[in-house]
C-alpha cells in the first residue's frame, strides 16, 4: 500500500502495476499447455488458470460499478489535478487484506470462485479485462477518485472510494499472480 500512497499520480501508478501485472500474468503462462494450466498441487488447490480466471471474474465484476462512478464523479467530483490518495476506512481493511504480503487467506466470494473443471484461454481472458480495466482507470482523469464512492461487487452494503477500488484490483491481481507462480513451482509440477 505505500506505493501507492506515496504516489504523485496514482493513476499513473494503478496503469503501471496493471501493465506489470499483465506482463507477470503472461510470463506465468508462457510455454505451459492446458494440462499445465490446469494442474492443481492438491484438491484444495487452485490450478494457474483458475487464478487467472478468479481474477478475471474479480476485476470484472467492479465494471457497472465503474461505469456508474466515473460517471457520477464526472458530475459531482471534478478534479483539476490529481488528488493524493487518502485510503478511506473499509478501503484500507480491504487492501490489507488483499495485499500479496497478507498472511491471511480469505475465502473467494462466491460471484469470483472459478470453475472447479479445465479453464481454457485464461490468460486471454485476463488479458482482455486488464484492457477493460484499464480503459476506466484512464477514464478517471480530472476525477476526485477519492471523493467518489461506489459500492462493492460483493456485497452492497460496503462502500468505498473508487481509488481504493483500483488498489484493491490490482494488489489482489498481484497475490494471485504470486500464488500462479507457486503452483508453476511446486514440487510434482507436470513437465
Amino acid at each position: 500500500m505505500k506505493q501507492f500512497l506515496e504516489s504523485e499520480n496514482l493513476i499513473e501508478t494503478i496503469v503501471a502495476q496493471a501493465q506489470r501485472n499483465a506482463a507477470e500474468a503472461r510470463s506465468v503462462v508462457d510455454g505451459l499447455n492446458d494440462a499445465q494450466l490446469n494442474w492443481k498441487p492438491a484438491t484444495d488447490k487452485w490450478s494457474i488458470a483458475q487464478c487467472l480466471e478468479h481474477l478475471t471474474a474479480a476485476s470484472s465484476g467492479f465494471n457497472p460499478y465503474f461505469v456508474d462512478a466515473i460517471e457520477r464523479g464526472r458530475q459531482r467530483f471534478a478534479a483539476a489535478s490529481p488528488p493524493t490518495y487518502q485510503p478511506s476506512f473499509m478501503g484500507r481493511w480491504l487492501i490489507k487484506h488483499v495485499e500479496p504480503e497478507s498472511p491471511r487467506k480469505l475465502r473467494a466470494p462466491k460471484i469470483f470462485k472459478p470453475s472447479a473443471s479445465n479453464v481454457q484461454n485464461s490468460l486471454n481472458h485476463f488479458i482482455e479485462q486488464q484492457k477493460t480495466f484499464l480503459k476506466f482507470v484512464g477514464e478517471t482523469s480530472g476525477i476526485d477518485y477519492n471523493r467518489t464512492r461506489l459500492r462493492s461487487p460483493v456485497t452492497p452494503l460496503v462502500r468505498y472510494s473508487l481509488a481504493d477500488a483500483y488498489v484493491i484490483t490490482v494488489s489482489h491481481e498481484q497475490r494471485h499472480l504470486q500464488q500462479a507462480r507457486r503452483v508453476r513451482e511446486t514440487p510434482g509440477f507436470p513437465n
